[in-house]
């Protein structure tokens, strides 16, 4: 979609999603081709990707140091 057709949809200026659409570029989220004399942007998969790959090793992470801390013996105090 390009930039005017998103700011439809949204209650912020067109400035304001030209801004987050940079962000989102820059993070490897959104690709832009530009057509004509506006940019059409696009998610990109492969961001999305390694996106869904970090979390996933983020929540296992978090899961097994809660499992572990779970499985310590109770030293009978609440903290």
């Amino acid at each position: 979609m390009a930039v005017g057709e998103l700011a439809r949809e949204f209650p912020i200026s067109r400035p304001a999603i030209s801004q987050h659409l940079r962000v989102l570029k820059d993070a490897g989220l959104v690709v832009d081709q530009p057509v004509g004399n506006r940019r059409l942007y696009r998610l990109d998969p492969a961001g999305f990707d390694s996106l869904r790959a970090y979390f996933e090793e983020f929540w296992a992470q978090a899961l097994q140091a809660f499992k572990e801390r779970a499985e310590q013996p109770s030293t009978g105090r609440r903290r």
